[in-house]
Formats: C-alpha cells, structure tokens, sequence
C-alpha cells in the first residue's frame, strides 16, 4: 500500500507526496508563495490515505471545509492516518 508524507503548521496543509517523492521542493514552493521563508513545518511520513479511520488509527488529518486531501493521481480522501503494524 502506497504511503504519503503531509507537511501541516497551522492547521493548514501545505503538501501530500508519496514517501519516496522530492517533498523539500514542494514544501519550499508552498511556503514560499503562501506564508514566506521561515515557517515552522510539522512532517509527518507514512500516512496512509483513506476514507474511513479505524479506531486504532491515529488520524494525522482530517479533510476539512476549505481543505483537500488528494493523493498523487488527484483521488481525494478524508483522512490520512498511520496505522498500527
């Protein structure tokens, strides 16, 4: 199953790229143009994308009102969580 780094500070989330991908430039290209250089970033890696959280899934974000939460092929989801082993 494919796993997702997110990048979050502030409620808002800043980028969602699969584990392996470049993250530093897109964390740079949103922070950048959203909030300037500086920003203090939390980064949370594999995160597996999904519709339904399962109790013992610890829910690292939650799609919200003006937030999407889109894999690399543009399907969205509601959650992404990491799930014990």
């Amino acid at each position: 199953m494919q796993t997702y780094t997110l990048a979050i500070a502030d409620g808002v989330l800043f980028a969602c790229l699969p584990d392996e991908a470049d993250i530093s430039a897109a964390i740079t290209d949103a922070t950048a143009m959203s909030y300037g250089f500086g920003l203090s970033l939390d980064i949370v890696r594999g995160a597996t994308l999904t519709d339904a959280a399962w109790p013992e899934d610890e829910v690292v974000w939650q799609e919200g009102s003006d937030s999407e939460l889109l894999d690399d092929q543009g399907r969205r989801y509601r959650y992404a969580v990491r799930r014990p082993s």
